[in-house]
């Protein structure tokens, strides 16, 4: 379905490109200049832009992990405040690929505001070498945790890189019947 072109603010169409390239990164910029009908050329410049001012810093797949035999989890992490040591440990980790020499896939993390400080989700082959990432994780920022980080086993994704779960109807497998 075509979408009428914005007139006047450019703000409008970087949204409509985003919105685009959320729904599916791999169509090409004529299939995405038709549904917005306008020029390709101006799409792939403003694409580029956006890339380069790393509005967008990254395209990617949504993997169904347990189709892989691999577990999911989360690890919740309370933590003193921000310094620069422990800054240098996560920037480290991450850029010295740390989680894979431990056989883990490293999906997100995030810094936040609230009851905790530190999410990680990631997934492995296995239980084991989950619990031993989380012991890891726990004696390398063992100097700046306020409290034992908690572990989650992620059972089911419903929407993940706003993309909903193909198989969304496999959520009532979970259902205890009465």
């Amino acid at each position: 379905m075509k979408k009428k072109m914005p007139k006047g603010n450019m703000n409008d169409l970087d949204d409509m490109i985003l919105k685009e390239l959320l729904e599916d990164p791999t169509r090409s910029m004529r299939e995405i200049s038709k549904n917005l009908d306008t020029y390709r050329q101006t799409l792939w410049r403003k694409k580029k832009k956006m890339e380069s001012d790393n509005l967008i810093w990254g395209y990617t797949a949504v993997v169904d992990e347990g189709k892989q035999g691999k577990a999911t989890f989360l690890v919740l992490m309370k933590l003193k405040p921000m310094m620069r040591e422990m800054a240098e440990i996560m920037v480290n980790r991450i850029k010295n690929r740390e989680p894979e020499k431990k056989n883990v896939r490293l999906i997100d993390v995030f810094q936040v505001n609230g009851e905790y400080d530190l999410v990680l989700r990631f997934s492995t082959p296995d239980h084991t070498t989950a619990r031993t990432y989380y012991d890891t994780l726990r004696a390398v920022y063992s100097e700046h945790l306020l409290e034992k980080p908690v572990i989650v086993d992620i059972n089911f994704v419903l929407v993940a890189e706003g993309k909903t779960n193909p198989e969304l109807d496999r959520l009532f497998e979970l259902v205890i019947s009465p």
